[in-house]
């Protein structure tokens, strides 16, 4: 985990801004405005729409017009909800360089002017080997829909990695930038078999060898309202919906669905994560509880708070993971 990095005074390469929008008419021209003020020059902006009904497509229509100076583009979604949208754009953005950037955008937040210029900072400083992951990552200051400060999201209170990445993930996307080989691990990954396209980032740089930088500064403001599709971690109502989730079964599911992502990845994974997902299908597979928990504790997999430790036993327990 490295400290907030200065402005870059050498490199500029181009970042690809990834949004995806859906009925975002109300807080949109808000968030396209923080893009056109960042400090970092190089920026293009492609935007795929999930088939909105509202403005949103007309009014960034309009920001493109109003901005020529920038490679900005407007395209149809494949209409499969948020995950297949940003999958979309991944498999959609096409580099002109090795040292080209990508950065996931949500339509509802508000960006810090310095936050690709920090985020370019921080990668050029972790030195990635050529064809080495890199991924930077960033809290984030929580508003209302008036953007009024509420807090801050959570800092990670343990290490990163693949071992914690396979069960939970602990980075916003849409605070996240990456270089284009993390872009290239994202794509052997099939949009149906992932659970959220930032979750995927978290376990492709973590477990096929990437370097991974996470901001203990806020990059943006978060938005939090009604229509949020995930929300903070910390906010209480999103905890009380994610034990719902685990009583519901929702996490065996996602668990499905990490392996099967996994499996897409597997190629490129280190021998350590293979083996650490090898720990985590036994642990899911054992026939009782007690022995679920048990594989659980020798699985070299952990969470990041006392909470998320103790769902953990209790999910395995119920054959809930």
């Amino acid at each position: 985990m490295t400290q907030r990095a200065p402005t870059p005074a050498g490199p500029t390469p181009r970042v690809h801004v990834l949004l995806a929008s859906y009925q975002g008419a109300r807080y949109i021209g808000e968030q396209l405005a923080s893009i056109a003020n960042q400090t970092h020059p190089d920026w293009s902006l492609t935007i795929s729409d999930d088939g909105s009904r509202d403005d949103t497509v007309v009014l960034c229509e309009a920001f493109a017009a109003q901005h020529p100076e920038h490679s900005i583009r407007v395209i149809q979604g494949p209409r499969r909800h948020s995950t297949a949208n940003f999958f979309h754009l991944l498999n959609t953005v096409q580099p002109a360089s090795d040292d080209d950037l990508f950065a996931f955008s949500d339509q509802d937040d508000v960006w810090m002017a310095d936050k690709l210029s920090r985020a370019v900072a921080t990668l050029h400083a972790l030195q990635p080997a050529p064809g080495q992951a890199a991924l930077y990552a960033a809290r984030t200051r929580l508003v209302n829909e008036h953007l009024q400060p509420t807090g801050i999201s959570r800092q990670p209170m343990r290490r990163l990695g693949f071992g914690n990445a396979l069960l939970q993930n602990v980075a916003s996307g849409n605070t996240m930038v990456f270089n284009t080989a993390l872009l290239h691990l994202l794509r052997l990954i099939r949009p149906e078999h992932a659970v959220l396209h930032d979750w995927c980032a978290y376990q492709a740089v973590t477990g096929c060898g990437g370097l991974m930088s996470f901001d203990p500064e806020p990059c943006l403001l978060y938005r939090q309202h009604a229509d949020n599709l995930i929300g903070s971690q910390g906010r209480s109502w999103d905890k009380i919906q994610r034990i719902g989730k685990l009583f519901r079964g929702q996490y065996r599911t996602w668990g499905d669905q990490t392996e099967a992502a996994m499996n897409d990845l597997a190629p490129a994974l280190t021998p350590e994560a293979l083996r650490l997902l090898r720990n985590f299908q036994v642990m899911r597979r054992q026939p009782g509880p007690i022995g679920r928990i048990q594989a659980g504790r020798r699985s070299g997999l952990w969470r990041q708070t006392l909470s998320g430790r103790a769902s953990l036993w209790l999910g395995l327990a119920m054959n809930r993971i």
